[in-house]
């Protein structure tokens, strides 16, 4: 398997750092799992907007900031990963896609 996830996760750690330098934030202790949470808060609402279950209106913006909730989302996924040492792309291939190496031994 390719190492896509941990070379996009890398990229994306290059633009938190100079966020974070930009902003004074201490991305310290329970940060990446917290804003994980309040991205994922954020996609739900987004979510919600589009499938029309909310006071907003679904249309195309709502869609496209639903499209930038996911990019957020994996973001900050990636970079929980990072701040804890796991390897996503080996974890990805174990979890769900040595199923597709079961389905081809059948």
């Amino acid at each position: 398997m390719s190492r896509a996830l941990g070379e996009l996760g890398a990229r994306i750690a290059q633009v938190s750092d100079i966020y974070a330098k930009n902003y004074g934030i201490d991305r310290s202790g329970d940060w990446y799992l917290l804003k994980l949470q309040e991205e994922l808060g954020e996609l739900t609402q987004a979510y919600l907007d589009v499938t029309g279950r909310s006071r907003r209106a679904s249309d195309e913006a709502a869609r496209h900031q639903m499209a930038l909730e996911m990019a957020d989302v994996l973001g900050m996924l990636l970079l929980l990963a990072r701040d804890e040492g796991v390897d996503l792309d080996a974890a990805v291939q174990e979890k769900w896609l040595s199923w597709l190496e079961r389905e081809d031994a059948l």
